[in-house]
């Protein structure tokens, strides 16, 4: 895997150094995104700093309809999650794990795709593409590097997956995509059943300070008897002239995971005020609601509020800084309340 990432270090080198395009149409990009935090929990008084995500790759365009990208991406390659024993009576009992979960920086492929433009309105993806699930939600946020979008943070639903995309623009407020894929991330081929995944969206961006998205994805698991996961998503953002924004998104999951009853819900709204070309202040407010269990033991997250809040600095393009607070505010345990140093830097 060394190897892999230092060849492809080498050749985004050579190629944005020496490489001449046969045409203007040809285009060689590399792409390089890091993100990384430096934090203090109150609640346990320690220190905690780690990269949070890194990726490396290129982009290529052939011509105008034919393009093609691939990126690896830093995570740990193998997690066993937990472990819960019960005894007869149901007492939970004490279980030791010595299974290992793999290396903290191990690199994997996450997008692999080669993209088809028909024409203007309709293009179609495929390969390890990237899903289009929270992307509009993501990008209007704009702070990635501080904290992910409610589905991504709370539900874990990865950001790319093996399988197809189409994206069709009606006119100028109107487009829609679909998807087909296989429903479990990048990392895993195709269960022995052959269950996939459907998703489609719907944006209406009546102006370009306004949009909007609907998306729906509807997930079947490797088991036959596991019930189908459906995701219900509803976002709108507006924008000022001056580039301030405020965005809210509404989220509902049936059977989160495929577990029988296991539904899940909430809302996240945000907002940035900017000053100039380098400063901004934003906030953010997460509401987080499990109908059946309330808590269940299985994922990390209970009923409960999270608070983000704090200041982006950008001292050149394409780098950003962050100093923020980020509390999660449980209904029936104790909070947790952290601040964090975030930095983030493109090329």
């Amino acid at each position: 895997m060394k190897r892999l990432v230092l060849s492809l270090v080498l050749l985004s080198m050579l190629f944005s150094t020496f490489a001449q395009p046969e045409n203007n149409s040809k285009k060689f990009k590399p792409i390089v995104q890091v993100f990384g935090t430096a934090a203090y929990n109150f609640n346990a008084s320690i220190f905690n700093y780690g990269i949070g995500r890194a990726h490396l790759g290129f982009s290529y365009s052939y011509n105008e309809n034919w393009s093609a990208k691939i990126i690896i991406d830093r995570g740990r390659p193998t997690t066993i999650g937990q472990i819960i024993v019960t005894d007869s009576a149901g007492n939970v009992l004490s279980v030791q794990n010595p299974s290992k979960e793999g290396a903290f920086y191990t690199m994997f492929l996450k997008f692999a795709s080669l993209k088809w433009k028909l024409n203007d309105k309709l293009s179609i993806e495929g390969g390890a593409i990237l899903q289009n699930h929270y992307i509009t939600q993501e990008r209007f946020w704009g702070l990635r590097y501080v904290a992910q979008t409610f589905q991504d943070m709370y539900w874990f639903i990865p950001s790319s997956d093996l399988g197809f995309i189409a994206y069709y623009k009606i006119n100028d407020k109107f487009s829609f995509d679909a998807a087909l894929t296989n429903g479990e991330g990048p990392r895993v081929n195709q269960d022995a059943l052959g269950k996939i995944k459907y998703a489609t969206g719907f944006n209406f961006n009546p102006s370009s300070g306004i949009k909007s998205r609907i998306y729906y994805h509807y997930k079947q698991s490797a088991e036959n008897d596991a019930l189908v996961e459906q995701l219900f998503s509803i976002f709108i953002g507006v924008k000022t002239e001056h580039r301030s924004r405020i965005g809210g998104e509404f989220n509902y999951m049936s059977n989160l995971k495929s577990v029988r009853g296991l539904n899940s819900y909430g809302f996240s709204i945000y907002g940035a005020y900017v000053f100039s070309d380098s400063f901004e202040l934003f906030a953010r407010f997460d509401r987080l609601i499990y109908d059946i269990p309330k808590e269940n033991p299985l994922f990390i997250f209970g009923n409960g509020y999270n608070l983000i809040g704090g200041v982006s600095y950008s001292p050149v393009k394409d780098v950003n800084l962050s100093i923020n607070y980020q509390g999660w505010l449980p209904d029936n345990n104790t909070s947790q309340n952290r601040i964090l140093l975030s930095m983030a830097f493109i090329f």
